[in-house]
Formats: structure tokens, C-alpha cells, sequence
């Protein structure tokens, strides 16, 4: 799922844990370009659905499949993302806006 997110915000992936993933996050995530707005969308969708579906399964016993945990997170990210209006037409936004299939490419 993590994947999936990375490769739609294209960044980069990491493979020694999250303190390299957010350590690399709080150094280029600066500013409120298209791009740095649609990864700290993305990674905060991410992190809020995935704990609630750990609460899902401790607490009331009931598990989705990860795919449809990904379906509501690029949802949400979609639905949020599409409200970017502004959104310069860099080829960088338009392939996240394409990636998360945004409608105002």
C-alpha cells in the first residue's frame, strides 16, 4: 500500500525504515507546490486509514482487504486533489494529477 502511494506522489522509495522516509520528507516537503501538497496529502491519508484499519481489526474484529483500504484512501486523495484548480501545468503535476486519475489535467 505504502508502494502504491509512493509511486503515485512519485517519491522516491526507502528502504531502511520510516525515520529515513520522514527524515527525507521534512527536508524536501517545503513550500505549497501541487506536488509537495498532493505527498503531504497522500502520506497523511495513508497513515490516518491504515491505523484505522489496525483499530478496525484489534478493536472490533472486522479486516478489509488492503486493496479496498487503498480505494478509499485514493478516494479521498482524488476527491481533495481535484479541488486544486490552480494547479500549474508542469509535467510533474500532470503526471500525479493523471496518476491519481484527477479530472482537471
Amino acid at each position: 500500500m505504502v508502494a502504491k502511494f509512493c509511486d503515485r506522489c512519485d517519491i522516491p522509495r526507502m528502504t531502511k525504515g520510516w525515520e529515513e522516509w520522514i527524515r527525507w520528507a521534512t527536508v524536501t516537503w517545503h513550500g505549497k507546490s501541487f506536488v509537495n501538497f498532493s505527498r503531504k496529502l497522500g502520506f497523511a491519508a495513508t497513515v490516518y486509514y491504515i491505523w484505522q484499519e489496525r483499530n478496525a481489526r484489534i478493536f472490533v474484529g472486522m479486516s478489509r482487504a488492503p486493496n479496498l483500504v487503498f480505494d478509499q484512501i485514493e478516494c479521498i486523495i482524488r476527491e481533495k486533489l481535484d479541488l486544486m484548480r490552480n494547479a500549474l501545468p508542469t509535467d510533474k503535476n500532470i503526471r500525479i494529477q493523471s496518476a491519481w486519475r484527477v479530472n482537471n489535467i
